[in-house]
């Protein structure tokens, strides 16, 4: 199926639409174990969860995040879809302590610490129920606007 754009039926001038943020959220066998494990791991924070025991949770933070910047959301599956590919990528800055905080915990990670070809320096784990997540660093010349 292929979509076609419709013209813009106004011409009062640009969009004003920007995205700003996004957050994903993934499925997990156990909503309270993985908060643990992403707290321990990671260092993110509980922002709200809904159910008692939690079977949707919304972290934020991170390890030197401030709560707004970077999110995951946990909702309860029993089956969590699990793809054999990275389900997110994290920017981060400090990526290579945070590759030792993980190792540290006992994290499995999936992807070593690598200089990719484009620039970016990540890694990756999987979490508990097998998603994998990366975590990286945009070289300063790629995280300028425009660059």
């Amino acid at each position: 199926m292929a979509y076609r754009l419709r013209p813009r039926e106004r011409e009062s001038g640009p969009m004003s639409i920007r995205f700003l943020k996004s957050r994903t959220t993934i499925g997990v066998r156990d909503v309270t174990a993985s908060i643990v494990y992403y707290q321990q791991a990671l260092g993110f924070e509980v922002l709200a969860t809904m159910g008692e025991p939690a079977n949707f949770a919304l972290l934020g933070g991170g390890v030197g995040v401030g709560v707004g910047d970077a999110g995951l959301g946990l909702v309860q599956s029993a089956s969590p879809a699990v793809g054999d590919f990275v389900c997110c990528y994290f920017d981060v800055e400090g990526v290579e302590e945070l590759h030792q905080r993980c190792a540290d915990a006992g994290v499995a990670i999936t992807g070593a610490l690598t200089r990719q070809p484009w620039g970016n320096y990540d890694f990756v784990i999987a979490d508990p129920d097998g998603h994998q997540l990366a975590f990286g660093e945009v070289p300063a010349r790629l995280a300028e606007p425009g660059a």
